[in-house]
C-alpha cells in the first residue's frame, strides 16, 4: 500500500479538527461508559474530584484548543465571505455601446 499524502494535506486547521474530534470521541465514549456503569451522567464535579489538581490543566488545555478552533474557523469564513465579495474584472476598458 501506497501512502503518498502530500504535505499541504496537513495543514493547521486540518490537524486541530483530528485532534479536537479525536477529544469530542474520547468524551463521548467515557460518557457512555460512565452511564452504563453508574447509570448517571458524568458531572463536572466528579471529574475534577477524580483528577485533582491534574483537572484544571486539562480544562484549560480543552478551553485553548476549542479558542483555537473558534479563531481559526471564523478567520477562514471571513476570508472565503472576503473573497468572494472580490469582483474580478477584465483589464480592458469598458466599450461604449
Amino acid at each position: 500500500m501506497v501512502w503518498d499524502i502530500p504535505k499541504s494535506a496537513w495543514g493547521k486547521g486540518n490537524i486541530l479538527f483530528w485532534i479536537l474530534s479525536t477529544w469530542f470521541g474520547a468524551n463521548l465514549l467515557v460518557q457512555a461508559y460512565w452511564m452504563g456503569t453508574y447509570g448517571t451522567p458524568l458531572d463536572a464535579n466528579v471529574l475534577f474530584d477524580a483528577f485533582g489538581p491534574y483537572a484544571w490543566a486539562i480544562a484549560i488545555v480543552e478551553i485553548i484548543l476549542w479558542s483555537l478552533l473558534l479563531i481559526y474557523a471564523i478567520r477562514r469564513t471571513s476570508i472565503r465571505i472576503l473573497s468572494n465579495n472580490e469582483h474580478q474584472t477584465d483589464s480592458r476598458a469598458a466599450e461604449y455601446v
